[in-house]
């Protein structure tokens, strides 16, 4: 999605931005500290939502609103306020959403999904949304999968690592039952996980991305859009896309840090 952050304060707007990278990964984002910032890039650019502080300097957010509403009347306009008092005044504008501070996370999965001009809630449709920046998340539609087991979650983290290439199951092993002595005991828990995974990942419409080849396993890219692979392939910006965490759950992930921070 392409969206819109207005809001005098430089913390606030980078706060707002990363609530909604936790609830709707792989958006565009565009930033505005005043009325005719947020007019200029209203003009110029192709937004699908635009989240405005009521209380800026100058002409507030729902003067604000009202002129993007002259200029693009399908944009979706959510206000933010810390004050519940202007509620009123922005339903009247029939604005899609109303925030109060500080964000949070499902209040911000509500708004997304009720929105008054529906726009896609993941950047590319029949693709799973995959998050490794931070901790490894994935999402459908812009809402996160649940998985039966934890340790299933973690194989499919070290498959999305691998970018389309195989791991055999020792190596499988090797890394997510790290420091353990129980070889045969691992390999019979691995066969639980992996029909496990399968499972899930059925149930969400995505069986197609776990390959299985003569006992080793893959992932089909072609069916991710994922940050770590969009940092790799240059269509993502390194300053707001990675900040030194990667796969914060997984210890063996520790070793993708120095790739990732020697890769320009």
């Amino acid at each position: 999605m392409q969206i819109l952050i207005a809001d005098d304060e430089e913390i606030l707007r980078m706060d707002l931005k990363n609530a909604l990278e936790r609830v709707s990964p792989g958006n565009r984002y565009y930033f505005a500290e005043n009325y005719e910032e947020a007019i200029d890039i209203v003009k110029n650019q192709p937004l699908d939502i635009a989240f405005l502080d009521i209380q800026m300097p100058g002409k507030n957010g729902l003067m604000l609103a009202q002129d993007i509403k002259k200029n693009k009347p399908n944009i979706n306009i959510v206000m933010v306020t810390a004050y519940s008092r202007y509620a009123m005044d922005a339903l009247k504008l029939y604005v899609s959403g109303y925030i109060l501070k500080p964000v949070m996370d499902d209040d911000l999965i509500e708004v997304l999904q009720n929105l008054r001009n529906p726009v896609a809630l993941h950047s590319d449709k029949g693709k799973l949304e995959v998050r490794c920046f931070g901790n490894f998340e994935v999402f459908k539609d812009g809402v996160p999968l649940t998985f039966k087991r934890k340790k299933e979650k973690e194989i499919l983290a070290y498959l999305v690592c691998l970018k389309g290439a195989t791991a055999t199951k020792g190596e499988i092993c090797e890394a997510i039952f790290e420091n353990s002595n129980s070889p045969d005991k691992n390999n019979a828990y691995l066969k639980t996980l992996m029909f496990s995974l399968k499972k899930d990942l059925k149930r969400c419409g995505f069986e197609a991305l776990l390959i299985v080849n003569n006992n080793a396993y893959s992932v089909d890219t072609r069916y991710l859009y994922c940050d770590y692979y969009n940092f790799l392939t240059g269509t993502a910006d390194k300053a707001s896309s990675y900040s030194g965490e990667f796969m914060n759950q997984y210890s063996w992930a520790e070793q993708y840090i120095f790739e990732l921070e020697n890769y320009y």
